[in-house]
């Protein structure tokens, strides 16, 4: 690596910086994982689209709709199901997913929930399709299974390949009980990667432990002296020089 290159990667390198860049890679989750919990619920109450249920409700094509993420209004492609009335009619059924995305609070707590599943190893119980209606409990279950595939593709890819300069370690508050520890790295070309994260009520060590237990099976690794940058917990102080002591 370059002097002038290396100057110029670390002139970039705060630790607030991991907040922005894990809430940047969280919001692109966030708007697919509500377009992927508004199929899945439409999946159950009509039956997947290859094998309909051939009751009452029945899928009626999409429209454009709004959500919130990160405080801001997202557009998105809204799926739209009515509901066969007595007299021919039909009138449209509204979906608790796009409800509660289009709720602050309700999304937040449905993000947080998510999150959890994912890292944790409880069990989530398999919603079967064709109910003839979606409870709220159901749609919870939605939020976690998506969470649980988001942190499953974020925690699957080899680190080996890549020539990592800079490990970047935050702690970012999801929510008034929820503290997410995030590792960032970046390579000596000065790539962001979001490489994993766990969630614990503190910056406790044990939490950042397993994560760098983590990153290092999964083969990062550097080749020099590692930079990393911290928040100034002495927790993950102490644990990135159990891994990295020079």
């Amino acid at each position: 690596m370059e002097d002038r290159n290396l100057f110029q990667m670390l002139g970039q390198v705060s630790g607030g910086e991991a907040a922005q860049v894990f809430r940047s890679h969280l919001r692109g989750f966030v708007l697919k994982m509500i377009c992927d919990v508004m199929a899945s619920e439409v999946d159950q109450l009509c039956g997947p689209k290859h094998q309909p249920t051939g009751g009452e409700l029945f899928r009626a094509g999409s429209s454009t709709g709004r959500v919130l993420v990160d405080g801001d209004r997202e557009e998105v492609v809204r799926p739209r199901v009515r509901e066969r009335q007595e007299g021919g009619s039909t009138s449209e059924v509204t979906l608790a997913s796009y409800e509660s995305a289009s709720n602050p609070e309700a999304l937040q707590a449905s993000i947080v929930s998510a999150l959890m599943a994912g890292v944790s190893t409880r069990e989530i119980v398999d919603v079967k399709p064709g109910s003839p209606s979606v409870s709220k409990s159901n749609v919870s279950r939605l939020w976690q299974s998506a969470g649980q595939k988001f942190v499953e593709q974020l925690r699957s890819p080899s680190l080996a390949e890549q020539d990592w300069a800079v490990l970047m370690l935050d702690g970012i508050r999801l929510s008034k009980d929820e503290l997410a520890i995030v590792a960032i790295g970046i390579t000596s070309k000065g790539y962001k990667k979001v490489l994993d994260f766990d969630l614990g009520s503190t910056e406790n060590a044990a939490v950042c432990r397993d994560l760098m237990r983590r990153l290092m099976a999964r083969g990062f690794h550097c080749d020099r002296r590692l930079l990393a940058v911290l928040d100034g917990s002495d927790a993950l102080r102490s644990v990135v020089k159990e891994f990295f002591p020079d």
